[in-house]
């Protein structure tokens, strides 16, 4: 029998995420698909009846139009996570889910048992990695889109402390200088 000699092959660009990226199918045309459509079009039309300038205007006007609307989306993306309408939670208190798997199945669902329960507390910061903003509570770290409810933080009553009784006036002392 021939030996097995393990071998170590590495693909660069072979990731997880490369995978799914590409097997993802996407029913919505972007705006790539158009221009690639109307590229197809002019260059199978008929020689003898060309399109219309008209036409042609009005598709150029579509393919900037998408291409407009395209970035107010982005814009808007950007915007609904900024930095400066996040930081309006620090001080407040947010509350989130936590799911914890009990260990146990349930053999009716063909599932794991999961226990989920709502934790909440004080936001201290806001912490941004990778794009994605984060709500700083304690130790945690809770994804903004995850936060299920913002309530103004509790108020904290202050302790009553006794104040001290003032001393009473004592007359200076002036040892019989300056008597006559």
């Amino acid at each position: 029998m021939a030996d097995v000699i393990p071998t170590n092959v590495s693909w660069p660009n072979y990731s997880a995420g490369n995978v799914a990226k590409a097997s993802a199918k996407s029913s919505s045309l972007g705006k790539d698909d158009f221009l690639k459509l109307m590229m197809a079009q002019m260059q199978n039309q008929d020689p003898l009846s060309p399109m219309d300038n008209t036409q042609m205007v009005a598709q150029m006007a579509q393919f900037t139009s998408v291409e407009q609307l395209v970035k107010i989306y982005d814009q808007l993306s950007v915007m609904s996570q900024s930095l400066g309408n996040n930081s309006g939670l620090i001080g407040k208190e947010v509350s989130w889910t936590v799911q914890t798997k009990t260990g146990d199945y349930s053999i009716e669902t063909g599932k794991a048992e999961v226990i989920t329960e709502k934790a909440s507390g004080i936001v201290d910061s806001i912490v941004v990695r990778s794009g994605v903003h984060y709500v700083k509570v304690g130790e945690k770290e809770i994804p903004i889109d995850e936060i299920v409810q913002v309530d103004n933080a509790p108020e904290v009553e202050e302790p009553i402390v006794p104040e001290e009784p003032a001393a009473p006036d004592v007359p200076s002392d002036t040892n019989g200088v300056g008597e006559s």
